[in-house]
């Protein structure tokens, strides 16, 4: 009974914290395809619901490759702040940017969790340049 009470807790803390992965993503640079998964929040259900895009990315220090979206989006629950790790998507609100860490990071405040990148993911965006990057949902 204690078992299925500690499992119980640990479901409901990912839930509201927009950890649990919700839906499987695509990215695509110079015609190759890569994945990645984004969170079970409102901000990640947002920026599911404009894909697909076609984004440049550029270097931000070391940390990170980021990437302006088109329209603000709409955090509704989302956390606020997280911890970032190498691989992970998250949405900077004061710029409205989209941010993929290539480094670990300490935790933020204003830094939304969107997702997690594959490795292979990760290092087609790090290798990127100017070229455009498609995201897409997976179907």
């Amino acid at each position: 009974m204690k078992l299925l009470s500690a499992a119980a807790a640990i479901s409901a803390y990912l839930l509201m914290s927009g950890n649990i992965m919700a839906q499987n993503i695509q990215i695509k640079v110079d015609d190759k395809a890569f994945t990645g998964e984004l969170n079970n929040n409102d901000a990640a259900k947002d920026f599911a619901a404009k894909l697909p895009l076609k984004l440049k990315f550029e270097d931000f220090g070391t940390t990170e490759r980021i990437s302006y979206l088109p329209k603000p989006l709409s955090l509704g629950t989302a956390p606020r702040n997280c911890d970032p790790q190498k691989g992970d998507i998250a949405y900077y609100i004061p710029w409205g940017n989209l941010a993929v860490f290539v480094r670990d990071f300490r935790p933020s405040d204003n830094l939304v969790p969107l997702g997690k990148l594959s490795s292979k993911s990760l290092e087609a965006i790090q290798e990127s340049g100017s070229k455009d990057v498609e995201i897409s949902l997976v179907k």
